[in-house]
């Protein structure tokens, strides 16, 4: 059971604990419920459940525009250091329709890992490049609100990469993984700092939904105005 299906369901059982002390006409429906969310858990791996607590934050606007800042940041980032992506997705149907966890978010082309793979290690670059692109949603998160809410899975994405293997070792809170993590914030930081007209750009296209031909183009041809405005 995943951690959210965990919290759930222990709300449940409190829930059940708490109607006890009003009768059995209360119990029996918050008993059926805990059975559904159990077999909800087991069967389909809590994705229903996941499914509904995506929308009742999606429902909200500033969860929304907080969510396509950051991945906004991700787009940008990504086209700067040339790592190939494939699309978005920003709605929690379409996510999980598409095995998507949450609402989704932007989706990378798994090639350059793969090869990765068969090399039987990552260059340094690509470790720089995907570790900056990785934080770039929590950079573009801090630029706009002060802090970054949505980074846990992000931060965990670049402890894979420095661990170099695909499971997650336990080195999350050695002080040279912080250090790496740090840097590569700060790196993604400069990079939208210097890139504002861009990301703003990109904002606009994840905001109106555009396709992702559109985006690119867009994106594209603010990074053309801007380097003609410089010179």
């Amino acid at each position: 059971m995943s951690e959210a299906g965990v919290t759930r369901a222990a709300l449940i059982v409190a829930a059940l604990v708490f109607s006890t002390l009003l009768g059995p006409r209360v119990a029996l429906p918050c008993v059926a419920g805990v059975a559904l969310l159990i077999l909800e858990q087991v069967a389909l791996g809590g994705r229903l459940s996941g499914l509904l607590g995506a929308w009742l934050d999606w429902a909200s606007p500033q969860y929304r525009q907080r969510v396509i800042r950051h991945e906004a940041g991700h787009v940008v980032v990504a086209h700067l250091l040339g790592i190939p992506l494939l699309g978005y997705v920003l709605n929690p149907w379409q996510a999980f329709l598409r095995g998507i966890p949450g609402y989704g978010g932007v989706e990378l082309d798994l090639a350059p890992m793969q090869r990765w793979q068969t090399e039987g290690g990552i260059p340094w670059g690509d470790v720089d490049r995907y570790g900056t692109f990785w934080m770039a949603g929590a950079a573009a998160e801090m630029l706009h609100y002060g802090q970054a809410d949505g980074d846990a899975q992000d931060r965990q994405q670049v402890i894979r990469l420095l661990s170099g293997i695909p499971s997650v070792q336990p080195l999350g809170t050695s002080a040279k993984i912080k250090a790496q993590l740090n840097r590569f914030l700060r790196q993604s930081q400069a990079l939208l700092q210097a890139h504002p007209e861009t990301y703003a750009v990109a904002v606009q296209q994840l905001e109106q939904g555009s396709p992702w031909p559109d985006c690119v183009a867009a994106i594209a041809a603010s990074l053309e105005q801007e380097t003609a405005q410089e010179v």
